[in-house]
Protein backbone atom coordinates (compact mmCIF):
# COMPACT_ATOMS: atom_id res chain seq x y z
CA UNK A 1 0.00 0.00 0.00
CA UNK A 2 1.17 3.58 -0.56
CA UNK A 3 2.35 5.77 2.31
CA UNK A 4 -0.45 7.15 4.47
CA UNK A 5 -0.85 10.56 2.91
CA UNK A 6 -3.99 12.42 1.72
CA UNK A 7 -2.45 12.62 -1.75
CA UNK A 8 -2.36 8.82 -1.97
CA UNK A 9 -6.02 8.21 -1.09
CA UNK A 10 -6.97 7.65 -4.75
CA UNK A 11 -4.27 5.00 -5.23
CA UNK A 12 -5.21 3.37 -1.91
CA UNK A 13 -8.88 3.24 -2.96
CA UNK A 14 -7.96 1.67 -6.30
CA UNK A 15 -6.04 -1.13 -4.58
CA UNK A 16 -8.85 -1.78 -2.10
CA UNK A 17 -11.41 -1.79 -4.94
CA UNK A 18 -9.31 -4.33 -6.80
CA UNK A 19 -9.21 -6.59 -3.74
CA UNK A 20 -13.00 -6.44 -3.37
CA UNK A 21 -13.46 -7.13 -7.09
CA UNK A 22 -11.19 -10.19 -6.97
CA UNK A 23 -13.19 -11.61 -4.06
CA UNK A 24 -16.55 -11.01 -5.75
CA UNK A 25 -15.42 -12.60 -9.01
CA UNK A 26 -13.69 -15.61 -7.45
CA UNK A 27 -16.91 -17.39 -6.36
CA UNK A 28 -15.57 -18.04 -2.85
CA UNK A 29 -17.19 -17.38 0.49
CA UNK A 30 -14.17 -17.87 2.78
CA UNK A 31 -11.39 -15.32 2.32
CA UNK A 32 -8.57 -14.06 4.55
CA UNK A 33 -6.58 -10.93 3.59
CA UNK A 34 -3.43 -10.09 5.56
CA UNK A 35 -0.88 -7.40 4.89
CA UNK A 36 0.61 -4.00 5.55
CA UNK A 37 -2.31 -1.64 4.93
CA UNK A 38 -0.49 1.42 6.35
CA UNK A 39 -3.78 2.08 8.14
CA UNK A 40 -3.26 3.17 11.73
CA UNK A 41 -6.53 3.57 13.67
CA UNK A 42 -7.96 7.06 13.27
CA UNK A 43 -6.04 7.94 10.10
CA UNK A 44 -7.37 8.61 6.59
CA UNK A 45 -6.39 5.14 5.36
CA UNK A 46 -8.07 3.55 8.37
CA UNK A 47 -11.35 5.24 7.43
CA UNK A 48 -10.93 3.97 3.85
CA UNK A 49 -10.39 0.41 5.08
CA UNK A 50 -13.51 0.57 7.25
CA UNK A 51 -15.57 1.95 4.34
CA UNK A 52 -14.44 -0.82 2.03
CA UNK A 53 -15.09 -3.42 4.72
CA UNK A 54 -18.68 -2.18 4.87
CA UNK A 55 -19.09 -2.21 1.09
CA UNK A 56 -17.44 -5.61 0.62
CA UNK A 57 -18.91 -7.37 3.69
CA UNK A 58 -15.46 -7.76 5.24
CA UNK A 59 -14.53 -7.68 8.93
CA UNK A 60 -11.20 -6.40 10.39
CA UNK A 61 -10.64 -9.46 12.57
CA UNK A 62 -7.53 -8.15 14.36
CA UNK A 63 -9.20 -4.90 15.41
CA UNK A 64 -12.39 -6.67 16.47
CA UNK A 65 -10.56 -9.19 18.68
CA UNK A 66 -7.81 -6.92 20.03
CA UNK A 67 -9.88 -3.75 20.26
CA UNK A 68 -9.42 -0.59 18.19
CA UNK A 69 -8.57 1.41 21.32
CA UNK A 70 -5.90 -1.02 22.55
CA UNK A 71 -2.21 -0.17 22.56
CA UNK A 72 -1.49 -2.71 19.80
CA UNK A 73 1.30 -1.81 17.36
CA UNK A 74 3.12 -3.63 14.57
CA UNK A 75 5.68 -0.96 13.63
CA UNK A 76 8.13 1.20 15.57
CA UNK A 77 9.76 4.16 13.82
CA UNK A 78 13.57 4.27 13.99
CA UNK A 79 13.42 8.07 13.69
CA UNK A 80 11.13 9.11 16.54
CA UNK A 81 10.16 5.81 18.15
CA UNK A 82 6.51 6.25 17.21
CA UNK A 83 4.35 3.14 17.37
CA UNK A 84 1.83 2.40 14.64
CA UNK A 85 -0.70 -0.37 13.98
CA UNK A 86 -0.22 -0.78 10.24
CA UNK A 87 -0.70 -4.51 9.63
CA UNK A 88 -4.20 -5.94 9.65
CA UNK A 89 -6.25 -9.03 8.87
CA UNK A 90 -9.55 -8.70 6.99
CA UNK A 91 -11.84 -11.72 6.75
CA UNK A 92 -15.20 -12.55 5.26
CA UNK A 93 -18.15 -13.14 7.57
CA UNK A 94 -17.97 -16.93 7.25
CA UNK A 95 -14.30 -16.96 8.39
CA UNK A 96 -14.68 -14.86 11.56
CA UNK A 97 -15.97 -17.78 13.71
CA UNK A 98 -12.85 -19.75 12.71
CA UNK A 99 -10.44 -17.10 14.07
CA UNK A 100 -9.51 -18.26 17.57
CA UNK A 101 -6.93 -15.59 18.39
CA UNK A 102 -4.82 -12.67 17.17
CA UNK A 103 -1.52 -11.41 18.59
CA UNK A 104 1.56 -9.41 17.61
CA UNK A 105 4.93 -11.13 17.99
CA UNK A 106 7.01 -8.27 19.40
CA UNK A 107 10.01 -10.55 20.06
CA UNK A 108 10.51 -11.47 16.39
CA UNK A 109 12.74 -9.21 14.25
CA UNK A 110 12.26 -10.29 10.65
CA UNK A 111 11.88 -6.72 9.40
CA UNK A 112 10.91 -3.28 10.64
CA UNK A 113 7.39 -4.68 11.22
CA UNK A 114 6.43 -7.13 13.94
CA UNK A 115 4.56 -10.20 12.65
CA UNK A 116 0.80 -10.30 13.11
CA UNK A 117 -0.18 -13.85 14.11
CA UNK A 118 -3.73 -14.94 13.31
CA UNK A 119 -4.79 -18.35 14.62
CA UNK A 120 -7.55 -20.05 12.60
CA UNK A 121 -9.26 -23.40 13.09
CA UNK A 122 -9.55 -24.31 9.41
CA UNK A 123 -10.83 -27.77 10.32
CA UNK A 124 -14.14 -26.10 11.23
CA UNK A 125 -14.55 -24.75 7.70
CA UNK A 126 -17.60 -26.34 6.12
CA UNK A 127 -16.72 -28.54 3.13
CA UNK A 128 -18.08 -27.93 -0.35
CA UNK A 129 -19.59 -30.60 -2.58
CA UNK A 130 -18.36 -30.33 -6.18
CA UNK A 131 -20.88 -31.72 -8.61
CA UNK A 132 -19.71 -34.33 -11.08
CA UNK A 133 -19.61 -33.33 -14.72
CA UNK A 134 -22.94 -33.99 -16.38
CA UNK A 135 -23.09 -35.59 -19.82
CA UNK A 136 -23.23 -33.04 -22.62
CA UNK A 137 -26.78 -31.79 -23.27
CA UNK A 138 -26.84 -31.43 -27.04
CA UNK A 139 -30.08 -29.43 -26.95
CA UNK A 140 -28.52 -26.54 -25.00
CA UNK A 141 -27.30 -23.90 -27.44
CA UNK A 142 -23.81 -23.31 -26.04
CA UNK A 143 -21.17 -22.12 -28.52
CA UNK A 144 -22.17 -22.92 -32.09
CA UNK A 145 -20.31 -21.95 -35.25
CA UNK A 146 -21.86 -20.57 -38.44
CA UNK A 147 -22.07 -23.98 -40.07
CA UNK A 148 -23.98 -25.42 -37.12
CA UNK A 149 -26.35 -22.43 -37.06
CA UNK A 150 -27.10 -22.72 -40.78
CA UNK A 151 -27.75 -26.44 -40.42
CA UNK A 152 -30.02 -25.80 -37.41
CA UNK A 153 -32.07 -23.23 -39.37
CA UNK A 154 -32.46 -25.57 -42.35
CA UNK A 155 -33.59 -28.48 -40.18
CA UNK A 156 -36.06 -26.27 -38.28
CA UNK A 157 -37.54 -24.96 -41.52
CA UNK A 158 -38.07 -28.48 -42.76
CA UNK A 159 -39.77 -29.59 -39.54
CA UNK A 160 -41.82 -26.48 -38.72
CA UNK A 161 -43.28 -26.01 -42.20
CA UNK A 162 -45.03 -29.37 -41.75
CA UNK A 163 -46.88 -28.12 -38.65
CA UNK A 164 -50.29 -26.91 -39.85
CA UNK A 165 -53.67 -25.90 -38.44
CA UNK A 166 -55.19 -28.88 -36.53
CA UNK A 167 -58.38 -30.12 -38.13
CA UNK A 168 -59.97 -30.51 -34.66
CA UNK A 169 -60.17 -26.70 -34.40
CA UNK A 170 -62.14 -26.16 -37.64
CA UNK A 171 -65.36 -25.74 -35.66
CA UNK A 172 -63.92 -23.20 -33.19
CA UNK A 173 -61.34 -21.33 -35.26
CA UNK A 174 -63.16 -17.99 -34.91
CA UNK A 175 -64.74 -18.33 -31.49
CA UNK A 176 -63.99 -19.20 -27.89
CA UNK A 177 -64.11 -22.85 -26.99
CA UNK A 178 -64.58 -24.77 -23.74
CA UNK A 179 -64.15 -28.29 -25.18
CA UNK A 180 -61.85 -30.10 -22.74
CA UNK A 181 -60.84 -32.64 -25.38
CA UNK A 182 -59.15 -29.86 -27.33
CA UNK A 183 -56.60 -29.51 -24.55
CA UNK A 184 -54.99 -32.76 -25.69
CA UNK A 185 -54.66 -31.28 -29.18
CA UNK A 186 -52.94 -28.19 -27.74
CA UNK A 187 -50.58 -30.43 -25.74
CA UNK A 188 -49.62 -32.36 -28.88
CA UNK A 189 -49.17 -29.10 -30.82
CA UNK A 190 -46.79 -27.77 -28.15
CA UNK A 191 -44.85 -31.06 -27.93
CA UNK A 192 -44.45 -30.99 -31.71
CA UNK A 193 -42.93 -27.49 -31.58
CA UNK A 194 -40.53 -28.32 -28.74
CA UNK A 195 -39.46 -31.65 -30.25
CA UNK A 196 -38.81 -29.98 -33.63
CA UNK A 197 -36.52 -27.38 -32.06
CA UNK A 198 -34.81 -29.92 -29.78
CA UNK A 199 -34.21 -32.47 -32.55
CA UNK A 200 -32.83 -29.78 -34.85
CA UNK A 201 -30.48 -28.64 -32.08
CA UNK A 202 -29.23 -32.21 -31.56
CA UNK A 203 -28.75 -32.96 -35.26
CA UNK A 204 -26.88 -29.70 -35.90
CA UNK A 205 -24.73 -30.25 -32.79
CA UNK A 206 -23.37 -33.50 -34.24
CA UNK A 207 -21.61 -31.62 -37.07
CA UNK A 208 -17.87 -31.73 -36.53
CA UNK A 209 -16.42 -28.31 -35.83
CA UNK A 210 -13.22 -29.10 -37.68
CA UNK A 211 -9.66 -29.01 -36.39
CA UNK A 212 -7.74 -31.63 -34.47
CA UNK A 213 -7.76 -31.80 -30.74
CA UNK A 214 -8.99 -29.14 -28.32
CA UNK A 215 -8.06 -25.55 -27.68
CA UNK A 216 -4.38 -25.07 -26.80
CA UNK A 217 -3.65 -22.25 -24.35
CA UNK A 218 -0.85 -20.04 -25.69
CA UNK A 219 -1.10 -21.35 -29.29
CA UNK A 220 -1.02 -17.93 -30.95
CA UNK A 221 1.92 -16.70 -28.91
CA UNK A 222 4.16 -19.78 -28.69
CA UNK A 223 3.11 -22.32 -31.32
CA UNK A 224 1.45 -20.59 -34.28
CA UNK A 225 4.62 -19.43 -36.08
CA UNK A 226 6.41 -22.76 -35.54
CA UNK A 227 3.35 -24.61 -36.85
CA UNK A 228 3.23 -22.44 -39.98
CA UNK A 229 6.96 -22.99 -40.60
CA UNK A 230 6.61 -26.76 -40.10
CA UNK A 231 3.75 -26.92 -42.64
CA UNK A 232 5.78 -24.92 -45.16
CA UNK A 233 8.88 -27.12 -44.82
CA UNK A 234 6.70 -30.25 -45.02
CA UNK A 235 5.14 -29.01 -48.27
CA UNK A 236 8.60 -28.34 -49.74
CA UNK A 237 9.75 -31.81 -48.68
CA UNK A 238 6.71 -33.42 -50.36
CA UNK A 239 7.21 -31.27 -53.48
CA UNK A 240 10.78 -32.58 -53.85
CA UNK A 241 9.75 -36.22 -53.69
CA UNK A 242 10.02 -36.81 -49.90
CA UNK A 243 13.79 -37.38 -49.82
CA UNK A 244 15.14 -39.34 -46.85
CA UNK A 245 18.16 -37.04 -46.46
CA UNK A 246 19.50 -33.74 -47.63
CA UNK A 247 18.58 -30.06 -47.17
CA UNK A 248 14.80 -30.37 -47.55
CA UNK A 249 14.59 -33.41 -45.30
CA UNK A 250 16.68 -31.74 -42.56
CA UNK A 251 14.62 -28.54 -42.77
CA UNK A 252 11.39 -30.52 -42.50
CA UNK A 253 12.65 -32.61 -39.56
CA UNK A 254 14.06 -29.63 -37.62
CA UNK A 255 10.90 -27.54 -38.08
CA UNK A 256 8.75 -30.47 -36.92
CA UNK A 257 10.92 -30.98 -33.83
CA UNK A 258 10.66 -27.26 -32.98
CA UNK A 259 6.89 -27.27 -33.49
CA UNK A 260 6.38 -30.34 -31.28
CA UNK A 261 8.61 -28.93 -28.54
CA UNK A 262 6.63 -25.67 -28.42
CA UNK A 263 3.34 -27.57 -28.47
CA UNK A 264 4.55 -29.78 -25.62
CA UNK A 265 5.57 -26.68 -23.67
CA UNK A 266 2.07 -25.21 -23.95
CA UNK A 267 0.40 -28.48 -22.99
CA UNK A 268 2.61 -28.86 -19.90
CA UNK A 269 2.34 -25.22 -18.76
CA UNK A 270 -1.27 -24.29 -19.51
CA UNK A 271 -1.97 -22.92 -16.04
CA UNK A 272 1.16 -20.74 -16.00
CA UNK A 273 0.44 -19.43 -19.50
CA UNK A 274 -3.11 -18.54 -18.44
CA UNK A 275 -1.76 -16.62 -15.47
CA UNK A 276 0.76 -14.82 -17.73
CA UNK A 277 -2.05 -13.80 -20.08
CA UNK A 278 -4.08 -12.44 -17.16
CA UNK A 279 -1.05 -10.55 -15.82
CA UNK A 280 -0.32 -8.98 -19.21
CA UNK A 281 -3.93 -7.80 -19.61
CA UNK A 282 -3.92 -6.39 -16.09
CA UNK A 283 -0.58 -4.63 -16.58
CA UNK A 284 -1.79 -2.99 -19.80
CA UNK A 285 -5.09 -2.06 -18.03
CA UNK A 286 -7.18 -4.07 -20.51
CA UNK A 287 -9.66 -5.04 -17.81
CA UNK A 288 -12.27 -6.22 -20.32
CA UNK A 289 -9.89 -8.89 -21.63
CA UNK A 290 -8.72 -9.57 -18.08
CA UNK A 291 -12.19 -10.59 -16.85
CA UNK A 292 -12.97 -12.35 -20.12
CA UNK A 293 -9.99 -14.68 -19.66
CA UNK A 294 -10.77 -15.00 -15.93
CA UNK A 295 -14.23 -16.34 -16.77
CA UNK A 296 -12.67 -18.86 -19.18
CA UNK A 297 -10.91 -20.49 -16.25
CA UNK A 298 -14.40 -21.67 -15.22
CA UNK A 299 -13.57 -22.38 -11.60
CA UNK A 300 -17.11 -23.12 -10.54
CA UNK A 301 -17.95 -22.99 -6.88
CA UNK A 302 -19.23 -26.15 -5.29
CA UNK A 303 -22.33 -26.44 -3.15
CA UNK A 304 -22.35 -26.47 0.65
CA UNK A 305 -22.24 -29.97 2.06
CA UNK A 306 -25.25 -29.17 4.26
CA UNK A 307 -28.03 -26.62 4.64
CA UNK A 308 -29.49 -26.19 8.11
CA UNK A 309 -27.82 -29.49 9.06
CA UNK A 310 -29.44 -31.42 6.16
CA UNK A 311 -27.03 -33.19 3.79
CA UNK A 312 -29.26 -35.10 1.34
CA UNK A 313 -29.68 -33.03 -1.89
CA UNK A 314 -33.33 -34.03 -2.29
CA UNK A 315 -34.12 -33.00 1.28
CA UNK A 316 -32.21 -29.73 0.83
CA UNK A 317 -34.26 -28.99 -2.29
CA UNK A 318 -37.44 -29.61 -0.29
CA UNK A 319 -36.16 -27.26 2.44
CA UNK A 320 -35.87 -24.49 -0.13
CA UNK A 321 -39.25 -25.46 -1.54
CA UNK A 322 -40.84 -24.81 1.85
CA UNK A 323 -39.02 -21.49 2.16
CA UNK A 324 -39.79 -20.18 -1.32
CA UNK A 325 -43.38 -21.34 -1.35
CA UNK A 326 -45.75 -18.48 -0.52
CA UNK A 327 -49.17 -19.20 0.94
CA UNK A 328 -52.11 -16.85 0.86
CA UNK A 329 -52.49 -14.92 4.15
CA UNK A 330 -56.28 -15.05 3.67
CA UNK A 331 -56.33 -18.77 2.80
CA UNK A 332 -58.47 -18.00 -0.23
CA UNK A 333 -59.08 -20.45 -3.04
CA UNK A 334 -58.93 -19.52 -6.68
CA UNK A 335 -61.92 -17.82 -8.24
CA UNK A 336 -63.90 -19.36 -11.07
CA UNK A 337 -61.46 -20.61 -13.65
CA UNK A 338 -62.36 -19.67 -17.17
CA UNK A 339 -64.54 -16.76 -16.05
CA UNK A 340 -62.46 -14.52 -18.24
CA UNK A 341 -63.82 -16.26 -21.34
CA UNK A 342 -67.26 -14.75 -20.77
CA UNK A 343 -68.00 -11.58 -22.73
CA UNK A 344 -69.17 -10.17 -26.01
CA UNK A 345 -65.91 -8.91 -27.46
CA UNK A 346 -64.38 -10.56 -30.53
CA UNK A 347 -62.02 -13.52 -29.87
CA UNK A 348 -58.39 -12.46 -29.46
CA UNK A 349 -55.83 -13.45 -32.09
CA UNK A 350 -52.03 -13.35 -31.85
CA UNK A 351 -50.25 -12.13 -34.99
CA UNK A 352 -47.03 -13.64 -36.31
CA UNK A 353 -45.60 -10.11 -36.61
CA UNK A 354 -45.97 -9.59 -32.85
CA UNK A 355 -44.32 -12.93 -32.12
CA UNK A 356 -41.43 -12.21 -34.46
CA UNK A 357 -40.90 -8.73 -32.96
CA UNK A 358 -40.91 -10.07 -29.39
CA UNK A 359 -38.36 -12.79 -30.22
CA UNK A 360 -36.03 -10.32 -31.94
CA UNK A 361 -36.06 -7.99 -28.92
CA UNK A 362 -35.47 -10.64 -26.26
CA UNK A 363 -32.12 -10.68 -24.49
CA UNK A 364 -29.73 -13.44 -25.52
CA UNK A 365 -27.48 -15.53 -23.32
CA UNK A 366 -30.09 -16.30 -20.65
CA UNK A 367 -30.27 -19.65 -18.87
CA UNK A 368 -32.60 -22.17 -20.56
CA UNK A 369 -35.67 -23.69 -18.98
CA UNK A 370 -36.15 -27.34 -18.07
CA UNK A 371 -36.42 -28.29 -21.77
CA UNK A 372 -32.96 -26.90 -22.60
CA UNK A 373 -34.32 -24.36 -25.11
CA UNK A 374 -33.20 -20.72 -25.01
CA UNK A 375 -33.83 -17.58 -27.04
CA UNK A 376 -31.12 -18.57 -29.55
CA UNK A 377 -33.19 -21.61 -30.54
CA UNK A 378 -36.03 -19.29 -31.52
CA UNK A 379 -33.91 -16.62 -33.19
CA UNK A 380 -32.36 -19.07 -35.66
CA UNK A 381 -35.39 -21.35 -36.13
CA UNK A 382 -36.34 -19.84 -39.50
CA UNK A 383 -39.36 -18.10 -41.00
CA UNK A 384 -42.00 -20.67 -40.03
CA UNK A 385 -41.58 -20.36 -36.26
CA UNK A 386 -43.49 -17.09 -35.81
CA UNK A 387 -46.44 -18.50 -37.79
CA UNK A 388 -46.52 -21.70 -35.74
CA UNK A 389 -46.18 -19.91 -32.38
CA UNK A 390 -48.86 -17.35 -33.26
CA UNK A 391 -51.26 -20.22 -34.00
CA UNK A 392 -50.31 -21.99 -30.78
CA UNK A 393 -50.75 -18.88 -28.60
CA UNK A 394 -54.11 -18.14 -30.23
CA UNK A 395 -55.30 -21.69 -29.47
CA UNK A 396 -54.19 -21.35 -25.83
CA UNK A 397 -55.87 -17.97 -25.32
CA UNK A 398 -59.18 -18.99 -26.93
CA UNK A 399 -59.32 -22.16 -24.84
CA UNK A 400 -58.05 -20.49 -21.61
CA UNK A 401 -55.54 -23.32 -21.34
CA UNK A 402 -51.76 -23.84 -21.31
CA UNK A 403 -49.76 -27.12 -21.46
CA UNK A 404 -48.23 -28.22 -18.18
CA UNK A 405 -44.74 -28.49 -19.68
CA UNK A 406 -44.90 -24.85 -20.79
CA UNK A 407 -45.85 -23.64 -17.31
CA UNK A 408 -43.17 -25.68 -15.52
CA UNK A 409 -40.41 -23.59 -13.92
CA UNK A 410 -37.15 -24.58 -12.24
CA UNK A 411 -36.31 -22.50 -9.17
CA UNK A 412 -32.60 -22.18 -8.35
CA UNK A 413 -31.38 -20.87 -4.95
CA UNK A 414 -28.83 -18.08 -5.42
CA UNK A 415 -26.53 -16.85 -2.64
CA UNK A 416 -27.38 -13.29 -1.61
CA UNK A 417 -24.18 -12.53 0.29
CA UNK A 418 -21.21 -14.40 -1.20
CA UNK A 419 -19.05 -13.69 1.81
CA UNK A 420 -21.74 -14.74 4.30
CA UNK A 421 -22.62 -18.14 5.71
CA UNK A 422 -23.44 -20.34 2.71
CA UNK A 423 -25.05 -23.06 4.85
CA UNK A 424 -27.68 -20.60 6.11
CA UNK A 425 -30.95 -21.02 4.20
CA UNK A 426 -31.76 -17.35 4.82
CA UNK A 427 -28.74 -16.36 2.72
CA UNK A 428 -30.42 -17.52 -0.50
CA UNK A 429 -32.95 -15.98 -2.85
CA UNK A 430 -34.90 -17.76 -5.61
CA UNK A 431 -34.36 -17.37 -9.35
CA UNK A 432 -37.03 -18.87 -11.61
CA UNK A 433 -36.02 -20.45 -14.94
CA UNK A 434 -39.10 -20.55 -17.17
CA UNK A 435 -39.39 -22.10 -20.62
CA UNK A 436 -38.44 -19.78 -23.47
CA UNK A 437 -41.82 -20.22 -25.20
CA UNK A 438 -43.51 -19.12 -21.96
CA UNK A 439 -41.32 -16.00 -22.03
CA UNK A 440 -42.51 -15.21 -25.56
CA UNK A 441 -46.13 -15.62 -24.42
CA UNK A 442 -45.31 -13.27 -21.54
CA UNK A 443 -44.21 -10.71 -24.12
CA UNK A 444 -47.48 -11.11 -26.01
CA UNK A 445 -49.54 -10.63 -22.86
CA UNK A 446 -47.38 -7.72 -21.70
CA UNK A 447 -48.09 -5.79 -24.90
CA UNK A 448 -51.81 -6.31 -24.48
CA UNK A 449 -51.71 -5.14 -20.86
CA UNK A 450 -50.03 -1.91 -21.96
CA UNK A 451 -52.83 -1.35 -24.51
CA UNK A 452 -55.80 -1.88 -22.22
CA UNK A 453 -54.58 -0.96 -18.74
CA UNK A 454 -53.69 2.63 -17.89
CA UNK A 455 -50.82 3.21 -15.48
CA UNK A 456 -50.95 6.00 -12.94
CA UNK A 457 -48.50 8.80 -13.73
CA UNK A 458 -47.14 8.60 -10.17
CA UNK A 459 -45.98 5.00 -10.67
CA UNK A 460 -42.23 4.91 -11.30
CA UNK A 461 -41.51 1.20 -10.86
CA UNK A 462 -42.10 -1.43 -13.56
CA UNK A 463 -42.21 1.20 -16.31
CA UNK A 464 -39.63 1.54 -19.12
CA UNK A 465 -37.27 4.49 -18.75
CA UNK A 466 -38.27 5.16 -15.14
CA UNK A 467 -36.93 4.03 -11.77
CA UNK A 468 -36.99 4.92 -8.09
CA UNK A 469 -34.49 7.69 -8.84
CA UNK A 470 -37.29 9.57 -10.61
CA UNK A 471 -39.49 9.19 -7.54
CA UNK A 472 -36.72 10.50 -5.29
CA UNK A 473 -36.17 13.46 -7.61
CA UNK A 474 -39.89 14.31 -7.60
CA UNK A 475 -39.97 14.09 -3.80
CA UNK A 476 -36.92 16.35 -3.42
CA UNK A 477 -38.35 18.99 -5.77
CA UNK A 478 -41.69 18.89 -3.95
CA UNK A 479 -40.09 19.27 -0.52
CA UNK A 480 -37.78 22.04 -1.75
CA UNK A 481 -40.70 23.94 -3.31
CA UNK A 482 -42.53 24.17 0.01
CA UNK A 483 -39.52 24.61 2.29
CA UNK A 484 -38.25 27.51 0.14
CA UNK A 485 -41.59 29.17 0.92
CA UNK A 486 -41.25 28.37 4.62
CA UNK A 487 -44.10 25.88 4.56
CA UNK A 488 -43.69 22.71 6.64
CA UNK A 489 -43.83 19.39 4.83
CA UNK A 490 -45.27 16.29 6.48
CA UNK A 491 -44.59 12.88 4.94
CA UNK A 492 -45.89 9.40 5.70
CA UNK A 493 -43.94 6.39 4.42
CA UNK A 494 -45.63 3.01 4.01
CA UNK A 495 -43.41 -0.07 3.82
CA UNK A 496 -45.29 -2.70 1.81
CA UNK A 497 -42.89 -5.49 2.70
CA UNK A 498 -43.23 -8.54 0.41
CA UNK A 499 -46.21 -6.84 -1.27
CA UNK A 500 -45.99 -8.71 -4.56
CA UNK A 501 -45.52 -12.04 -2.77
CA UNK A 502 -48.90 -11.72 -1.04
CA UNK A 503 -51.12 -10.58 -3.91
CA UNK A 504 -54.47 -12.40 -3.71
CA UNK A 505 -55.38 -13.83 -7.10
CA UNK A 506 -59.13 -13.35 -6.74
CA UNK A 507 -58.61 -9.63 -6.09
CA UNK A 508 -56.24 -9.41 -9.02
CA UNK A 509 -58.70 -10.93 -11.48
CA UNK A 510 -61.46 -8.71 -10.11
CA UNK A 511 -59.40 -5.61 -10.79
CA UNK A 512 -58.51 -6.82 -14.28
CA UNK A 513 -62.21 -7.29 -15.06
CA UNK A 514 -62.77 -3.64 -14.18
CA UNK A 515 -60.53 -2.73 -17.11
CA UNK A 516 -61.12 -3.13 -20.85
CA UNK A 517 -58.72 -6.08 -21.05
CA UNK A 518 -60.31 -8.82 -23.24
CA UNK A 519 -61.83 -11.68 -21.28
CA UNK A 520 -59.74 -14.19 -23.26
CA UNK A 521 -56.54 -12.79 -21.78
CA UNK A 522 -57.93 -12.72 -18.25
CA UNK A 523 -58.88 -16.39 -18.64
CA UNK A 524 -55.32 -17.31 -19.65
CA UNK A 525 -53.91 -15.40 -16.65
CA UNK A 526 -56.30 -17.23 -14.31
CA UNK A 527 -55.38 -20.64 -15.66
CA UNK A 528 -51.64 -19.93 -15.67
CA UNK A 529 -51.53 -18.65 -12.09
CA UNK A 530 -53.66 -21.47 -10.73
CA UNK A 531 -51.72 -24.26 -12.49
CA UNK A 532 -48.10 -23.04 -12.51
CA UNK A 533 -45.74 -25.82 -11.53
CA UNK A 534 -42.42 -25.16 -9.74
CA UNK A 535 -39.56 -27.36 -8.59
CA UNK A 536 -36.43 -26.30 -6.72
CA UNK A 537 -33.13 -27.63 -8.12
CA UNK A 538 -30.20 -28.28 -5.80
CA UNK A 539 -27.30 -29.90 -7.58
CA UNK A 540 -28.76 -32.80 -9.55
CA UNK A 541 -31.81 -33.18 -7.28
CA UNK A 542 -35.28 -31.68 -7.72
CA UNK A 543 -37.75 -30.92 -4.95
CA UNK A 544 -41.33 -32.10 -4.89
CA UNK A 545 -43.51 -30.02 -7.26
CA UNK A 546 -45.42 -27.13 -5.74
CA UNK A 547 -47.78 -24.38 -6.87
CA UNK A 548 -48.13 -20.76 -5.78
CA UNK A 549 -51.26 -19.75 -3.89
CA UNK A 550 -50.60 -16.04 -4.18
CA UNK A 551 -48.00 -13.56 -5.43
CA UNK A 552 -46.96 -12.26 -8.83
CA UNK A 553 -45.14 -14.84 -10.95
CA UNK A 554 -41.42 -14.08 -11.12
CA UNK A 555 -40.35 -12.88 -14.55
CA UNK A 556 -43.92 -12.95 -15.85
CA UNK A 557 -46.04 -10.25 -17.44
CA UNK A 558 -46.25 -7.11 -15.32
CA UNK A 559 -49.65 -7.33 -13.60
CA UNK A 560 -48.72 -4.42 -11.33
CA UNK A 561 -50.68 -2.19 -13.72
CA UNK A 562 -53.91 -3.39 -12.16
CA UNK A 563 -52.79 -3.38 -8.51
Amino acid sequence: MPVNDPGNVVEFSEVMSEIITIIENSEVESCIILGDFNAHPGTVFDNEVLNFCTDGNLIPADMQLLGRDSDTYTFVSDINGGRRWLDHCLVTESVLPLVSGVEVLTDVYWSDHFPLLVKCNLAMMKPMVHMSNKPCNKVVWGNRNEQQIRMYSNICNGKLKCIDFPSEFNSCCDTRCADLQHREVIDRFYDNIVSSLSQAAIESFLIKKGGRGGYIVGWNKHVKDAHREARLRFSEWVLHGKPSSGVFYNAMAESRILFKSKLKFCQNNQEQIQMDILASHHKSKKFGNFWKHTNKLNHRQGLPASIQGVVDPKQIANLFQERFRVQSPLQETQMMLGAGSVGSEAPFKVSSEDVSSIIENMTRGKSPGHDGLSIEHLLYAGVHLSRVLSMFFTFCIRHSYLPNELMKSIVVPIVKNKTGENSDICNYRPISLATVIAKVLDGVLERQLCKYVNVNEAQFGFRPGLSTENAILALKHTVRYYTDRRTPVYAAFLDLSMAFDTVIYSKLWSKLRDTTLPGDLIGVFEYWYSHQNNQVRWGDALSDPYTMECGVRQGGADLSHSL
